[in-house]
């Protein structure tokens, strides 16, 4: 009897070790509870970077609100850059095409950053037969201090941190690469026509002047949508019922609603000219179905012309990405959520049942990777280009610095590819910006903690 009371006894230290060890396996102490900040978490001395926002299509930037009200950063209940303003931060956010090409749109926030002249590129004007230069932005630098990195030699260097939606996100890709690399085709036709070549296109850049790229929604693998109106005629009249479900058909007439910038191709609007005439003219003209605008950047198709594929991740810049998710994924297909836009369901769906055999690529990865998307962008699109991403959890929508601390990596993220962060659930394409927003700072959490993310990098 003794022996058997020993044993039990035995038998319950036994099973307190085991249960012991294994809640010290399940619950390690990582950095992130005794870390306040990202940055003593990351081991980083952070920065103070200005943030350059980078809209998407049909996009605009700050300079100007859609009918007088609706910022593209907010909506119409508040302007989400004033809140980081507010909070401490230096944040641009230019206007560019808004169914350019990221080439052209780059060049356009170069430009704007600098307060110069829009080069557009020797070799690249020549190969599309449109003007070498756009709109003069001389003496209205955006960020003089980072202008003054390309006027003197001696002071110091002033990096900056970009923030792309949509076609943002590709756009800023692509203005991190010639930050960082140049075009050895624009300095050779440069050189060939003995001309000054920008700052943009130089080749013998010690560092990239960006510290940290942050993709909401990016495009950075096309969209089917773009595919399926090419293959059906439907570009023309998809373009028309954006601006139209944007501002309604009365302002579309009566007012001066974008600045297509397009002057370089020819393509200004005249004085006096109703905006539907002016677009139909555009949605008529050979650029609209050249390689140098927004659809063609936009289709999965493109995604392997050198037009597009030149573009790479610099070594030295911290990628990041989110993507939003409005659809719910159930037997192969994905099909809209309820409190997805109404214009934009439709869109979802097709995504969410898209096939086509032509398009290989949507074979490397799963069905849910491509048909789970925001309304406009796969999943597998948001997360990166085709050239990968690490993934690295975030709760971008934690309450404080410290929530979103202890939801981090103890690891600093990855330089040179994209660290995924996670979908954004019930967010579509439109939501994710604030767009149409009837209820002030309900984006707020997130875009702060963008912030916190870019700031805590080094600098």
């Amino acid at each position: 009897m003794k022996f058997l009371v020993q044993l039990q006894s035995l038998l319950v230290q036994l099973v307190v070790f085991l249960a012991c060890q294994q809640l010290a396996q399940a619950t390690p102490v990582p950095l992130a509870v005794s870390a306040t900040s990202l940055k003593q978490l990351w081991k980083s001395t952070g920065n103070q970077n200005p943030t350059v926002f980078i809209h998407g299509l049909l996009g605009w930037g700050e300079s100007r609100k859609l009918l007088g009200t609706l910022n593209y950063w907010g909506g119409i209940t508040q302007n989400l850059l004033d809140v980081l303003r507010n909070q401490g931060y230096t944040v641009v956010a230019p206007n560019v095409g808004p169914l350019s090409s990221c080439w052209e749109r780059a060049c356009e926030t170069f430009a704007q950053l600098t307060g110069t002249v829009t080069d557009y590129g020797v070799d690249r004007s020549t190969r599309f037969q449109h003007a070498r230069f756009g709109e003069d932005h001389s003496g209205k630098a955006l960020l003089p201090s980072f202008a003054a990195n390309f006027a003197s030699s001696t002071s110091p260097v002033v990096k900056v941190n970009l923030v792309g939606h949509s076609l943002g996100g590709p756009t800023a890709r692509t203005l991190a690469h010639l930050l960082a690399y140049g075009s050895q085709a624009e300095m050779d036709a440069c050189a060939k026509r003995g001309v000054v070549c920008s700052p943009l296109f130089w080749t013998n850049k010690t560092q990239s002047y960006v510290s940290g790229v942050f993709a909401i929604s990016g495009v950075h693998q096309g969209s089917v949508v773009d595919d399926y109106l090419q293959a059906t005629n439907g570009r023309v009249q998809f373009i028309k019922t954006l601006f139209t479900a944007l501002v309604g058909a009365n302002n579309l007439n009566n007012l001066d609603i974008w600045d297509l910038q397009l002057g370089h191709h020819g393509l200004n609007q005249n004085s006096g000219e109703k905006f539907t005439t002016y677009l139909d003219r555009v949605c008529s003209s050979a650029w609209f179905l050249s390689s140098t605008n927004a659809l063609f950047d936009l289709s999965v198709e493109n995604q392997g012309n050198a037009l597009i594929s030149f573009v790479k991740n610099a070594p030295a810049v911290t990628y990041f990405s989110i993507a939003g998710v409005s659809t719910n994924y159930l037997l192969g297909i994905s099909l809209a959520q309820i409190s997805t836009n109404l214009f934009l369901a439709p869109f979802a769906n097709l995504i969410g049942t898209y096939s086509n055999s032509s398009l290989t690529v949507l074979d490397t990865y799963t069905l849910r990777d491509w048909r789970q998307n925001d309304g406009l962008v796969m999943v597998a699109s948001s997360r990166g280009p085709k050239s990968g991403f690490n993934a690295f959890s975030l709760d971008m929508q934690a309450g404080g610095e410290g929530d979103l601390v202890y939801s981090a990596p103890a690891s600093a993220p990855v330089k040179g590819t994209y660290n995924y962060v996670g979908e954004w659930d019930h967010g579509d394409h439109l939501d994710i910006i604030g767009l149409f927003d009837l209820i002030p700072g309900l984006r707020t959490k997130v875009f702060v903690n963008i912030m916190r993310v870019l700031s805590s990098l080094a600098a």
